[in-house]
């Protein structure tokens, strides 16, 4: 009877143990992200300016319009979808734009994002057997070496990223569910339907590499016939979802945007003749690019060409005709674009910390990214030779969302949408690593007791 008692309180002790030490983490990590704040902007509780996606949300708490992503006074826009513009900006209209409880609820909303995202990440490394001394380093080295401090706490008050990282753990652990079970009943396949759509609709990227994840584990896991009824829920959840965004965007601008309106403007910062040989620095040749092409620049005149030319999807639509003609007659350019691009994406330069809300540490928060980006594609890779064979399906989701990427110039909060998995794998990396060594050590240190 004294064993089964023992072991009962020796998991009760390890339990309370693990929600101290998740306390004491999760608490240090909120006062470096306020410090930071506090020391890089001055103040916590005011209002953060994150480009277009403050202008959208402010947009909504004054006129009650999705509007003046380039600048104020634009109108209707279809530059972002509409969730997390329409919550900030329903924050700001209930309390106030410049009142001090807006913001709080704002802050507050930004950084319970993150918080949510890395313990629903660590929940997906704990459902894929990763060990405890893993998940209790991956998860200190998130919320401790605050990295994305300027994304964490001001951007995502209005951006997606970290609410997109929300919705995909979610996915990808139900999916390792699915995956173990063999099996899933027709409530929870519905449910999975709406989530995969809402993520989809929340972040494009994120949900096209989630539905990749659901596509290939519910071919292989469930009858043909029942993957093929939960594909089609699925794209009718996003089809409820989709199409009334499509109407209004017809109705408010005259043009069918089933998504976004910002490919052509994107594809074309990224994309260009200077970008691939000028001799200036990488960091001048954006910001040139920028004031070339951008409605956000109020003094460069492009503001005035996007109106004369018929708003921002005809514009953004002209650019994108533009550079896929720079892209036919420089195919090989634009493939080495691509592979910089993708290389940005996992291996950021410093120059890429210059377009954010802060620019200090720059080279420290790049080669941070790259150190865990690194180690991180080694872990899965080693998981995927191991006991952790389900490694595949995070590797899949990682892959899935930086190849769209290849397309545009990396910022970091697109490479967001991957770091807390990578930062878990830097983690397995080095555990593996360190066995390794200890193995050899051990093996050497008894080779030299026996002789």
């Amino acid at each position: 009877m004294s064993a089964p008692i023992h072991s009962a309180r020796s998991r009760a002790r390890e339990r309370r143990d693990e929600w101290l030490f998740l306390a004491a983490v999760m608490a240090a990590g909120l006062a470096i992200r306020l410090i930071w704040l506090e020391r890089a902007h001055g103040h916590v509780l005011a209002l953060m300016d994150a480009a277009e996606a403050t202008r959208t949300a402010l947009s909504v708490a004054r006129y009650g319009v999705l509007g003046d992503a380039y600048f104020y006074g634009q109108g209707p826009s279809a530059h972002l979808l509409p969730v997390n513009p329409m919550i900030a900006g329903g924050v700001l209209w209930t309390f106030g734009i410049r009142s001090t409880a807006a913001n709080a609820v704002l802050l507050a909303w930004a950084l319970g994002q993150v918080a949510a995202a890395y313990l629903l990440v660590r929940a997906l490394f704990r459902e894929l057997g990763a060990s405890p001394v893993v998940l209790r380093w991956g998860t200190a080295l998130l919320f401790l070496v605050a990295v994305f401090s300027p994304q964490e706490a001001i951007e995502f008050r209005y951006w997606d990223g970290a609410s997109a990282v929300c919705l995909a753990a979610l996915n990808l652990l139900m999916i390792v569910r699915l995956d173990k079970r063999g099996t899933m009943s027709g409530r929870a396949l519905l449910g999975a339907a709406a989530l995969s759509a809402i993520t989809f609709f929340v972040n494009p990227t994120a949900g096209l590499a989630v539905d990749l994840c659901w596509a290939v584990v519910a071919l292989r896991r469930l009858p043909f016939t029942r993957a093929v009824q939960f594909g089609m829920a699925a794209a009718l959840a996003l089809t409820l979802l989709i199409v009334p965004w499509a109407i209004r965007n017809e109705r408010a601008l005259g043009e069918t945007v089933l998504l976004r309106s910002n490919f052509g403007l994107e594809f074309a910062m990224a994309n260009h003749q200077a970008a691939l040989d000028s001799p200036k620095p990488p960091a001048y040749v954006f910001h040139d690019r920028f004031n070339q092409i951008h409605p956000g620049d109020p003094v460069s005149g492009v503001q005035s060409l996007m109106k004369q030319r018929g708003g921002e999807v005809r514009y953004s639509r002209a650019l994108a005709r533009q550079t896929w003609a720079w892209v036919g007659a420089h195919p090989w350019g634009f493939a080495q674009l691509c592979g910089r691009h993708l290389r940005q994406f996992f291996f950021p330069e410093p120059w890429q910390m210059y377009f954010s809300e802060w620019e200090g540490l720059r080279t420290f928060r790049a080669v941070v990214m790259t150190v865990v980006d690194l180690a991180g594609l080694i872990g899965l890779m080693l998981g995927l030779y191991s006991n952790r064979r389900r490694y595949w399906i995070v590797m899949l989701y990682v892959t899935a969302a930086a190849l769209p990427y290849a397309l545009f110039q990396p910022v970091p909060r697109y490479t967001y949408l991957v770091y807390a998995f990578l930062a878990f794998g830097a983690v397995e990396a080095v555990v593996r690593l360190a066995a390794v060594f200890r193995g050899k050590r051990g093996a050497r240190l008894a080779l030299a007791g026996a002789g």
